[in-house]
């Protein structure tokens, strides 16, 4: 990694005027208001129009090296991930670019058939085929192209954890583990790199049965992760890890060491490639209720990787790190950061101070860390995609119906770049651990993107703010499900969850939430069997015919005792129990899980056990749904 020269030009090709000062509220909400005020020089560029600032920028501008291009997240504002698409990888019908095969043709939700407008089957693609633009491509370019969560290319960089940096912690370098499902048709070959290194993913792949402790692990056979089942890659551990006990992985890692960048620096990711299209997660550490301190992301397939991000961290008062990973999709990539307070360097990666860009340059699979400063509101720009992972190594979290937190937990997510934020989201909370006759109370995170940006929420959230400027953080919470929207696309932000610290079940936990408008038909998805309590928070928008069942395949029926968001009933949301206390419902005893409707709706999973939690979207689109650009600062 050196040190990027060169600078960036306008992004913009509207007159772009920037303001050398720009003072952003910072709003904690929990049952008070707390405010800070930050002062940014120059951090973004804005359009002046009647006086107002607006940042809305198009992604045609010129520029020296960071252009806005849209990467491998491109698309129109309507959410399509690009010509001819729609919502991406079991997002619905997806209509032809324009030379398909049939007038009319499109793709079903799986991406595995050619349909008409009716649904019926026009064509099957082959096992090593999907469908994009109504026509039967190469499988992993179909998953491509609809820019949604599955894929075929997925880089896993090991978070820092609890103990990152301190040399002699008992608690460093914890399981860490990759969860793969299989959604297509046919075998998955998968094969695993690091840096120049290979790994044989026979020797560290396994297929689980059961949950709790009477899991066991299948080997992954030769041929590959079979249809329909998932596989856990057991990647790193450091021998002799412990927490009170082990949290070394059930079986010998593909790497016998803490794979994890210590504080500020660089390092490698895990690289993982399959030759047919799949859903990935990590989690760290891998071992339900003795591991602790987990956390879980969603992965996304570099093909859905931006060039654009706003940072979106968990708050800092807990007394961890918070930090910041990037990861190069390509070499040679030219990344710029400019945050909100500085953030400590390390190694041979250079200190980015507050309110200046900062450039660096990243090779393909390679880790630029920043640990110790608050990535919150940063903005990040390069001139080819990354792949961009924040979080906190020791979280704490309280709530109006958990005021003392639990043990705390690490937690990490990777973000969405910025085109792939919508203006419009649903909070379903968390399924209550004190029992059905009480609703557990749940806490938001909103961080803002552009100025002028106006919220609506409905219901009536008391204490929630009616606006975000660009970079203003604001923490909420609340028993109710609930919509919040802007005035539109333009205005974009991005929403997260918590759960609260309660050690009895779960804890400390942070999810990044997808919008409605990236909202899939079909999830192939996949749950941690050590954990004894696993359920789903699901989310289903109205259709033009009103609302469709939803079916999770292994409670063999539709879901019922759906909830109404607010008053306006364009949302429901249900909470479903898959195992409670080790117990299964109906055959949902499987780490394999497939949910789909007629209609758009979104899944959240959530893990809990003593102490211990995870969390997150079982999967979506991350296509671009809005044209704005957020460019850095120019260098100094």
């Amino acid at each position: 990694m050196t040190d990027a020269g060169g600078s960036a030009d306008a992004l913009c090709h509207a007159a772009v005027v920037r303001l050398p000062t720009l003072a952003y509220a910072v709003a904690t909400i929990r049952l008070e208001v707390h405010m800070r005020l930050m002062v940014v020089l120059g951090l973004f560029s804005v359009v002046g129009v009647g006086g107002a600032a607006i940042l809305s920028c198009s992604a045609t501008g010129e520029s020296n090296g960071f252009d806005a291009q849209t990467g491998p997240g491109s698309g129109n504002p309507s959410g399509n991930g690009g010509a001819g698409a729609t919502a991406g990888v079991g997002g619905g019908l997806m209509p032809t670019g324009g030379s398909g095969p049939q007038p009319g043709a499109q793709c079903s939700a799986d991406l595995q058939n050619v349909v008409d407008e009716n649904g019926g089957v026009i064509q099957q693609c082959p096992p090593e085929q999907g469908c994009y633009g109504g026509q039967c491509i190469p499988a992993c370019d179909a998953a491509a192209q609809s820019k949604g969560t599955i894929g075929c290319d997925f880089f896993a960089p090991d978070p820092p954890f609890y103990a990152n940096g301190q040399l002699g912690a008992t608690q460093a370098g914890p399981c860490f583990a990759v969860f793969l499902a299989n959604t297509w048709s046919r075998p998955a070959k998968l094969t695993v790199t690091r840096g120049a290194q290979i790994y044989d993913v026979t020797q560290f792949g396994r297929i689980p049965k059961g949950i709790g402790p009477g899991v066991t692990y299948e080997p992954l056979p030769p041929t590959g992760l079979p249809p329909n089942e998932v596989a856990v890659l057991f990647l790193s551990h450091r021998p002799g890890v412990m927490n009170g006990t082990s949290l070394e992985c059930p079986v010998p890692p593909a790497v016998l060491e803490d794979a994890a960048v210590q504080g500020s620096g660089t390092g490698q990711a895990f690289h993982v490639v399959s030759d047919t299209p799949v859903s990935g997660y990590d989690i760290l550490p891998y071992g339900g209720a003795l591991s602790y301190l987990p956390s879980a992301t969603l992965l996304f397939p570099s093909t859905a990787w931006g060039t654009n991000y706003i940072g979106v961290s968990p708050h800092p008062d807990s007394g961890g790190s918070l930090w910041v990973t990037v990861v190069g999709a390509e070499d040679n990539t030219k990344l710029q950061i400019a945050p909100l307070q500085t953030l400590p360097g390390g190694g041979t990666v250079p200190m980015a101070p507050a309110g200046e860009t900062t450039e660096v340059t990243l090779g393909k699979g390679e880790i630029v860390q920043w640990v110790g400063g608050d990535p919150t509101s940063a903005v990040l720009q390069s001139d080819k995609p990354v792949g961009v992972w924040t979080g906190n190594t020791y979280l704490r979290v309280t709530s109006a119906t958990s005021p003392g937190g639990g043990g705390q937990d690490s937690a990490h997510q990777q973000i969405a770049h910025i085109k792939a934020l919508g203006n419009e989201y649903v909070g379903g909370n968390v399924v209550s651990r004190f029992g059905p006759a009480t609703s557990e109370s749940t806490p938001y995170r909103l961080v803002g993107v552009v100025p002028g940006t106006e919220l609506a929420y409905d219901p009536p959230i008391p204490g929630a703010p009616a606006q975000l400027a660009a970079g203003q953080v604001v923490e909420f919470e609340t028993t109710e499900g609930f919509t919040v929207r802007s005035q539109d696309v333009d205005h974009p932000f991005a929403m997260t969850q918590y759960m609260a610290g309660y050690c009895t079940l779960g804890d400390e936990e942070w999810v990044h939430l997808l919008s409605p408008q990236q909202f899939l038909q079909r999830y192939v998805f996949f749950t941690d069997p050590t954990y004894l309590t696993t359920n789903l928070v699901v989310i289903r928008k109205k259709g033009d015919a009103g609302f469709s069942d939803v079916q999770i395949e292994c409670l063999g029926a539709p879901i019922a005792n759906w909830n109404p968001v607010g008053s306006e009933g364009l949302y429901e949301y249900a909470h479903v129990d898959l195992v409670s206390g080790g117990v299964p419902f109906a055959a949902c005893g499987v780490s394999r899980h497939e949910a789909k409707s007629a209609g758009q709706f979104g899944i959240v999973v959530w893990g809990t056990d003593g102490c211990s939690s995870y969390g997150y979207p079982a999967g979506g689109n991350v296509g671009s749904i809005n044209d704005v650009v957020v460019p850095p600062p120019d260098p100094k």
